[in-house]
């Protein structure tokens, strides 16, 4: 098994302790051999039905036609925090899932529990696997200490979508979007004084993994290297929220929360949107107009980064037996056709580089999609979403969250707001 060279990491999460108490499921010797999965139903469990519940469907139907196995489609929840919670419960009866859907920033906190198994082991004896089909961007996102553990499932980031047709109508060429945030707010003055639309633009700001993408392009981080000292309330992050409160103040952006400001959008009351890629499908069945995508502006001076939002599938049985039949579905869903059918559904980028390069596959209808081009292009400047140390981060985002919508609203100056949630996240942390 090819090793992957990791910053060793020193600390150990809280949270991570307490499913370490009821996990044990690390297990260093699986069997080796690839079982007869005729008749065998492992169970996996997930989230966000609206996304994942039809391709997930047609994967395991697809696996049963082939194989005999039967997967067992658990939904959890609308939150990777609902599918986190059910692993919790159920490792405390005793009987956890096969295979458990985390948050790509949760995987860390399975892998430090010793929750999480390494697929190495399995990959290794396996012939028929090839680990080459996959980029080491995306590898990345699920190796720790150089082992790859579970595998990425659906991978998003941050791109701008924008309605051609009020472009044109503002005077402006939606053959060249915006690319910096000077460029957006250049061209949302356009398309309001122009009387194109209501707004400019908005900024899925209700989202930290969005704050998060600004922060990065901008130069900041949301800890130090060390991850002793929080920093996204230096001045990398207070910029960020000065653009948007700047935007909002101006009148280019309204202040609206992830549903209302997508609906905006839909209506032609905004003319750009920053949201998620997982999204594209949904925008592509929902608008009634030109709908083109370009890659997330960043500053002038600024260098993109693309915080790999989505998730993760993890081996969480305990029983080695189990165990191998969990990779041998786990893959299935990773495999050309389940990328495949995973990236149809949604807008999440391909985890399977192979798919995505494969005319049998994804290549011609990628190519044939033009709004996905942003979507390809950013998946070169993916880097980890960031997770915090520790069992807090759920309440530590919360506080970051709040400050946002503080400063973005008026209620709060940027540096104040950030200031708070760092003093609040700075006493959740271990």
């Amino acid at each position: 098994m090819k090793k992957y060279p990791l910053r060793r990491r020193t600390f150990v999460l809280a949270t991570a302790v307490t499913i370490s108490l009821l996990a044990g499921c690390a297990t260093e010797n699986p069997t080796a051999r690839t079982p007869n999965t005729a008749g065998e139903t492992v169970n996996l469990v997930y989230a966000y039905d609206g996304l994942f519940t039809a391709p997930f469907g047609q994967i395991a139907s697809d696996l049963q036609s082939r194989t005999g196995m039967s997967v067992e489609l658990q939904l959890a929840g609308n939150s990777y925090e609902d599918s986190l919670a059910r692993l919790q419960n159920d490792l405390t009866a005793g009987n956890p899932p096969d295979i458990t859907m985390v948050g790509l920033n949760q995987v860390r906190m399975l892998v430090d529990a010793g929750a999480a198994v390494p697929v190495g082991k399995f990959i290794d004896s396996d012939d028929e696997f090839d680990l080459g089909q996959y980029s080491q961007n995306m590898l990345d996102l699920t190796t720790f200490d150089g082992e790859l553990y579970g595998m990425p499932n659906a991978v998003s980031t941050l791109v701008m979508y924008y309605n051609a047709d009020l472009f044109t109508k503002a005077g402006l060429d939606p053959d060249s979007p915006p690319q910096t945030w000077e460029d957006v707010e250049k061209a949302a003055r356009a398309i309001v004084d122009s009387g194109a639309a209501t707004y400019g633009h908005w900024s899925d700001f209700e989202s930290v993994w969005s704050f998060e993408n600004f922060l990065r392009s901008n130069g900041g981080s949301m800890m130090d290297a060390t991850e002793k000292d929080i920093t996204f309330n230096d001045t990398a992050g207070v910029e960020v929220l000065e653009y948007w409160r700047r935007m909002v103040e101006s009148g280019l952006m309204p202040a609206f929360g992830t549903d209302d400001g997508r609906e905006a959008f839909f209506r032609g009351d905004v003319a750009m949107t920053v949201d998620s890629s997982a999204q594209v499908a949904n925008y592509e069945r929902t608008a009634g107009f030109d709908l083109r995508t370009a890659m997330l502006p960043i500053p002038a001076d600024g260098q993109r980064q693309a915080p790999g939002a989505g998730n993760a599938l993890v081996i969480t049985a305990t029983d080695p037996e189990r165990q191998q039949l969990a990779w041998e579905a786990l893959k299935a869903f990773v495999s050309p056709a389940g990328s495949t059918t995973t990236t149809k559904a949604t807008g999440y980028l391909p985890v399977n580089a192979y798919a995505a390069q494969s005319n049998e596959y994804l290549a011609e209808f990628l190519s044939s999609d033009p709004t996905r081009d942003a979507v390809r292009k950013q998946g070169a400047s993916l880097v980890r979403w960031f997770s915090w140390p520790g069992e807090r981060g759920p309440a530590i985002a919360k506080e970051l969250q709040n400050a946002i919508y503080r400063a973005v609203s008026g209620e709060q100056r940027p540096q104040d707001a950030l200031n708070q949630a760092a003093r609040a996240a700075s006493e959740l942390l271990p």
